[in-house]
């Protein structure tokens, strides 16, 4: 199934052209799957979008599926604090960016993350819709997202409770698919699916599979060379 826009599929083909091509190795799901993806900053989730061969819902931070926030986004913090550029320069490159990213994020039937907010129960309902839908998504959950190095470090948790409720629709545990974006190997990897335990906790095997995932991506890291 390929529930992407015409904008995402034009600007994904257009991008294929002249980028160098990305192999894809990974375990064969049928189902559902929520692939955790190191986001290195920016590196994994974009090579992901541009050569992953099915269409998968991305979790995006809110503001970047809005024009105004989007522009607010970049103006206020992304170029005047991260990149220490003057505040007329910044306005100036955030305001056609503010239009083309949301566009973009929109086509891709990206999923709206509220972080800190009450809101983030629309990110869990429509996530959930999508997995019981049969349809695949892809979370990169780094706190500190922009941190280029091939390691993975301290992870956001809350998207592990998409298991909790996708459990309590389906009776059914979920696949959890941890994937590496390699530069050396210019490839796509991943080698484990992980699930939940029956007869457990959630609280207690939330912390194992966390770990579970945070190490199995250093491991596909280091059999890459990348590290």
């Amino acid at each position: 199934m390929n529930f992407y826009g015409a904008f995402f599929k034009w600007m994904q083909a257009i991008v294929r052209i002249f980028h160098p091509k990305y192999s894809v190795h990974i375990p064969n799901e049928k189902g559902p799957v929520v692939y955790v993806c190191h986001h290195q900053n920016l590196f994994g989730p974009f090579i992901t979008m541009l050569w992953f061969p099915k269409s998968i819902h991305m979790w995006v931070l809110h503001v970047f599926l809005d024009q105004s926030s989007c522009f607010q986004h970049y103006s206020d913090y992304t170029f005047t604090k991260r990149f220490k550029w003057n505040k007329v320069l910044a306005k100036i490159c955030a305001s056609p960016i503010s239009f083309f990213i949301p566009k973009l994020l929109n086509s891709a039937r990206s999923i709206p993350v509220y972080r800190g907010s009450r809101r983030i129960v629309t990110t869990f309902k429509q996530s959930i819709e999508a997995l019981l839908a049969g349809e695949k998504m892809v979370i990169c959950p780094d706190i500190d997202y922009s941190d280029p190095s091939s390691t993975t470090k301290e992870m956001y948790d809350g998207f592990l409770f998409l298991e909790k409720y996708f459990y309590q629709k389906t009776g059914k545990h979920l696949c959890f698919i941890p994937i590496y974006v390699s530069r050396r190997k210019r490839g796509i990897v991943a080698d484990q699916k992980i699930y939940f335990s029956d007869g457990k906790s959630f609280n207690e095997e939330r912390k194992v599979i966390y770990k579970m995932i945070q190490t199995n991506l250093n491991d596909l890291a280091k059999k890459c060379g990348d590290v």
